[in-house]
């Protein structure tokens, strides 16, 4: 079974935060196949252990939220009412470590761009 993760932060994190939180989770270096900067793209990230899909962060508007989890409190939104919203996928047959890379990733990213990482399993 796939599981699914949401990041949705009041400042965008770049590119490079993106691929250092990664690999600091992982504990080695990533492939990564995709543009972090086109939200209407998927990035790819693989090593011999791991597979994860990612949507990078598109600006939403934050009203459209409101459903990811209704106990989370989500993040002040911006000027223009959005956030920042990414969503990881970690295919079924994906390595189990896979989902805890990214929940880490998505746990710190969350920290440090003003935001909050959920886990959609664990809140159905």
């Amino acid at each position: 079974m796939s599981r699914e993760y949401y990041l949705v932060t009041r400042d965008r994190p770049s590119a490079r935060a993106f691929v250092r939180m990664l690999t600091e989770a992982a504990g080695h270096n990533l492939d990564i196949d995709g543009d972090f900067e086109d939200p209407d793209d998927y990035l790819n990230i693989s090593s011999d252990d791991l597979w994860i899909e990612v949507e990078p962060p598109g600006h939403v508007e934050a009203i459209d939220l409101t459903d990811l989890d209704e106990d989370a409190t989500l993040p002040q939104p911006d000027g223009e009412g959005c956030l920042w919203y990414a969503v990881a996928n970690v295919p079924g047959g994906a390595p189990p470590i896979s989902a805890d890379i990214i929940w880490k990733a998505f746990l710190d990213l969350a920290q440090a761009y003003n935001g909050i990482a959920i886990d959609a399993q664990a809140h159905p």
